[in-house]
């Protein structure tokens, strides 16, 4: 018998299937970055949530009148040609006692000049700041303090806060723990967060957030020290209190009246957190900008994601169809193969009976 060789079918599913496996990698990778995304704006909103405690409880420092100067004094070293050309008021972040640097007054709006100056010496070098009012206001040289300049001064004018009031010392000392909690909560989450292999470990702004909130414990700007208050910054990167340090200069204050300059210190303290809170929370803040950047990258992987999907169901259908079809075309030619190989074989029969 003379054979004719058989063509087999093929496995659409499997041929298919396999072709899909390879062309589907780059929409993986697609979904995979979009799981990334995701991952990190959960671990931005968490860490935005955490900060936003952490300025709550420094607001409700700064915010309450208790820790506020209630009065703010300023002396002239020419009272006789000065006094009455400079006035200042206090808010949260004044630390009581005199500022380290006293001022000259060398020009003023409406006085022959668009802005207004001041002038210090500060490390020994003269520092000038201008305003384009006759107010100034958050100077980091003069923390909590706004100045206000009515004339050009002969002398110096320094600017002194009166110390902060008080209700109670369990108050304060309450107030200081939950700012400390708070901020230690949102280190370590941090840490966390940026560890190896953690969702935000190539990320730099809550590198650079846990940077500045641990800079908050050291103010160039004031001859009084953050661990008079009880607050210490450790070697790990977190914050400690002793709040029997606060409650004794409280407790004090009536024998030891420096003692008070704790109070400002702390608020001083939770102003700066407060500031750096805001800056990161707001709807503009560093952590809102990088969780809409990342959203916009997930809207556009999301689309992306969808065309790809959308391109690859007509990819498998026409494979699909393609396969099969050539299946049809395989079994039309096995039925002529049958056909002739019957033909053949009644053929060679005949043959050889002659």
């Amino acid at each position: 018998m003379v054979a004719i060789t058989s063509m087999n079918l093929i496995d659409v599913q499997a041929i298919v299937s396999n072709i899909m496996a390879v062309e589907s990698l780059r929409g993986d990778r697609l979904v995979a970055q979009k799981s990334s995304q995701d991952a990190q704006i959960v671990a931005l909103q968490e860490l935005n949530t955490s900060m936003a405690a952490v300025g709550t409880a420094a607001e409700a420092i700064t915010s309450a009148a208790r820790w506020v100067p209630p009065t703010t004094a300023v002396a002239f070293s020419n009272n006789a040609a000065d006094a009455g050309k400079v006035s200042a008021y206090s808010s949260a972040g004044a630390v009581s006692g005199a500022s380290p640097y006293p001022f000259s007054v060398t020009s003023i709006v409406g006085g022959g000049s668009s802005t207004a100056t001041i002038s210090y010496t500060k490390n020994s070098a003269t520092v000038t700041q201008t305003s384009s009012s006759n107010t100034f206001s958050g100077l980091a040289d003069f923390p909590g303090l706004t100045i206000i300049v009515s004339g050009v001064t002969a002398g110096t004018a320094t600017v002194t806060p009166s110390a902060t009031n008080s209700s109670t010392s369990s108050v304060m000392t309450t107030a200081a723990q939950n700012l400390v909690t708070a901020l230690n909560t949102t280190l370590n989450l941090i840490k966390v967060q940026t560890a190896a292999n953690g969702v935000l470990e190539t990320d730099y702004t809550p590198k650079e957030l846990s940077q500045k909130l641990l800079a908050t414990a050291v103010d160039s700007n004031t001859l009084a020290s953050l661990a008079d208050t009880g607050i210490n910054l450790t070697r790990y990167g977190t914050f400690t209190f002793d709040s029997s340090t606060l409650s004794t200069a409280y407790d004090n204050r009536a024998s030891t009246p420096a003692s008070l300059d704790t109070i400002g210190q702390v608020a001083a303290f939770a102003a700066r957190v407060d500031a750096i809170a805001t800056a990161a929370t707001s709807v503009t803040g560093s952590l809102s900008r990088e969780v809409s950047f990342r959203q916009s990258r997930v809207s556009d992987l999301t689309q992306q994601i969808l065309a790809m999907n959308t391109a690859l169901t007509q990819r498998e259908n026409s494979l699909t169809v393609f396969y099969s079809e050539l299946n049809a075309k395989i079994n039309s030619l096995q039925t002529q193969q049958s056909f002739l190989q019957t033909t053949l074989d009644v053929f060679v029969k005949a043959l050889t009976k002659s």
